[in-house]
């Protein structure tokens, strides 16, 4: 059994091929009484089905779009799924992930996401395969995945990876609608934010707890841990809302923050974690002395 992550690529090119390797993977998992999931397209979630036939019952199908919705959330549900699989008497995990990358906005997110999991979940009793169909995925793509599986010939090691990389920032368009200077708590930023959203169409929505409760956790990082300017502003855009909360403090310094899950034991560290989760899409910079951390939350009814 080993004792550490093993964190593989696969390029396919047809879908005899995806078949061919990944069905022996998944049986000689189940062989060995681990507990397999796949988080595939639907496509080929039917072609391992129809290849496993009555060893299929075994595995647990992952809708692939929702399980890569957001970078932090899908960690948290690898970890769920080796909790569970331990409480299950299963030693060891096989997952097969094929990271859904989404529009070319998205994909250094998930490359760093790749990345990342190198580091989070390097302990962890766990064999992960990520197939990359070669006949749809552009070509930066396929390369970052050389460079974020240690299989890869081009592989550089997360702290190297998400230092070169950084996460782009989500574009705004215009001066803010509204803006205000943080001071001794995160109570002023709350408040813009909800007459903002609330202008908008967010009151009595689920969306608008989930943008308080990221905002809350941002601005009260800004107060805690950042320097003596702190300031809040809100863009309003089509799909959405875009924050930024910016400081003249140093900013993170651990390049995994917002990705590995806060210690439980300790009551602090879990700002960035919380924000992740919820957040559509979420970046650090850290420019000429200013700290920017911007986080965009889709309106209400956006299909997910």
């Amino acid at each position: 059994m080993p004792d550490a992550l093993t964190h593989d690529v696969f390029f396919y090119d047809t879908d005899d091929r995806f078949a061919d390797v990944l069905t022996p993977f998944v049986r000689d998992g189940l062989r060995r009484g681990h507990a397999v999931a796949a988080a595939v397209t639907e496509a080929n979630a039917g072609l391992l089905r129809d290849a496993l036939g009555p060893d299929a019952a075994a595995v647990t199908f992952f809708d692939r779009d929702a399980w890569y919705r957001r970078p932090a959330s899908s960690i948290a549900g690898v970890r769920r799924f080796l909790t569970d699989a331990a409480d299950g008497g299963h030693d060891e995990v096989r997952i097969i992930g094929e990271v859904g990358f989404g529009p070319p906005a998205r994909h250094v997110t998930w490359a760093r996401y790749e990345s990342a999991l190198n580091a989070v979940l390097a302990d962890a009793p766990a064999w992960l395969v990520c197939p990359y169909d070669t006949r749809v995925l552009p070509h930066a793509v396929l390369a970052g995945a050389r460079s974020t599986h240690p299989g890869g010939d081009t592989y550089r090691p997360p702290a190297e990876f998400l230092d070169a990389v950084p996460e782009p920032v989500p574009p705004v368009d215009g001066p803010p609608a509204a803006a205000t200077v943080l001071t001794d708590n995160a109570a002023t930023a709350r408040h813009l934010v909800r007459a903002v959203a609330d202008a908008h169409g967010w009151a009595g929505t689920d969306q608008l707890d989930e943008l308080l409760l990221v905002t809350g956790e941002i601005a009260a990082n800004a107060v805690l841990y950042g320097g003596v300017r702190r300031e809040l502003l809100v863009w309003v855009t089509a799909e959405g809302l875009v924050c930024e909360v910016g400081d003249d403090g140093p900013g993170p310094a651990d390049l995994l923050a917002g990705y590995r899950p806060p210690d439980e034991r300790l009551l602090g560290g879990r700002g960035m974690w919380i924000a992740q989760q919820l957040s559509d899409a979420f970046a650090v910079s850290h420019q000429d002395g200013w700290t920017r951390v911007r986080y965009t939350l889709a309106h209400p009814g956006t299909p997910g």
